[in-house]
């Protein structure tokens, strides 16, 4: 009978201990889970900080050699999103990862070029395999209203649509737009031209708006040294151009751009006088005292 008892108790001593080691050794795995948890997300945090830190920024000459590079994939990326439009601005959008913020845009503005040509060289195939050789380009003065017209104007909307393909730039270069159409012209493409014409003040106006929404900068002296170069190109491209067809929009006073006769477009002026020129300089100031700007946004506008 002692014995039973005794036996007893030890089976029971026995497993008792035989559990508490089974609990131990439970706890003891779910500590080590936890901790390998905690090690794996520290390590993460600290490898993204790194990261962070680490982020290359490229310029100039290195920024250039990134691009040429990577051309095919920034080409793709762009073309994915933006349909039958280029954008130099846009493209340059695709080079935030290297450094680009708007700002400084004279750092990526050669690089960028080789997407532009990429993206159009692509376009033009893709508007050609699709038996539509047309293209518009887009004309005027910086934040004239082009791209705004292209999103909102109902007549030239229907009218883009139907083109092979559209290349919304300023074109403040004639050299460069020369280039450019010789270049879609030896492929047999019709070409168009949309010209939008708005006043300095409100073309300004829009340009620091502008800057304030996606960084993109033009310096109050650029944008005074610009402005005029548009003066006699209405002219010129009816001379020289005379196959290009001219579809002028007066959006003076961001007027929602009304169609005009070239007639009327021939008028169109583009002096910037020193009253004007004083004017400007004062419209910069009420946006700089207004405190809307940053310090770098100002920067940008005074250089």
């Amino acid at each position: 009978m002692l014995f039973c008892i005794f036996a007893g108790r030890n089976y029971i001593y026995r497993n008792s201990v035989t559990n508490n080691n089974y609990l131990r050794i439970i706890l003891l795995a779910l500590f080590v889970v936890c901790q390998t948890v905690v090690w794996a997300a520290d390590t993460i945090r600290v490898d993204n900080g790194k990261a962070d830190s680490e982020k290359v920024i490229l310029k100039g000459d290195a920024a250039y050699k990134w691009i040429g590079e990577h051309l095919d994939s920034l080409a793709d990326s762009y073309l994915a999103k933006n349909g039958n439009i280029l954008d130099p601005d846009i493209v340059r959008e695709e080079l935030k990862t290297i450094g680009y913020n708007g700002l400084n845009v004279t750092d990526y503005i050669m690089g960028s070029r080789q997407i532009d040509s990429l993206v159009l060289i692509r376009l033009l195939d893709r508007a050609e395999s699709k038996g539509n050789k047309t293209i518009f380009f887009m004309m005027g003065s910086t934040a004239a209203g082009k791209s705004t017209a292209l999103r909102n104007n109902p007549e030239l909307k229907a009218m883009v649509e139907k083109a092979g393909l559209v290349y919304d730039g300023a074109f403040i270069s004639v050299p460069s737009f020369e280039t450019r159409l010789k270049m879609v012209q030896e492929r047999g493409f019709k070409a168009s031209i949309v010209f939008v014409h708005n006043d300095p003040e409100t073309g300004f106006t829009n340009m620091i708006k502008r800057l304030m929404r996606s960084n993109r900068a033009m310096s109050h002296y650029y944008y005074v040294y610009c402005y005029p170069l548009f003066q006699g190109r209405i002219a010129y491209l009816q001379k020289v151009h005379p196959d290009v067809t001219l579809y002028c929009l007066d959006n003076s006073h961001n007027s929602g751009g009304r169609h005009v006769s070239v007639e009327e477009a021939l008028t169109w002026d583009y002096t910037i006088t020193e009253e004007m020129k004083n004017r400007l300089y004062d419209i910069m100031m009420e946006f700089i005292n207004s405190g809307k700007l940053t310090p770098a946004q100002i920067k940008a506008l005074k250089d």
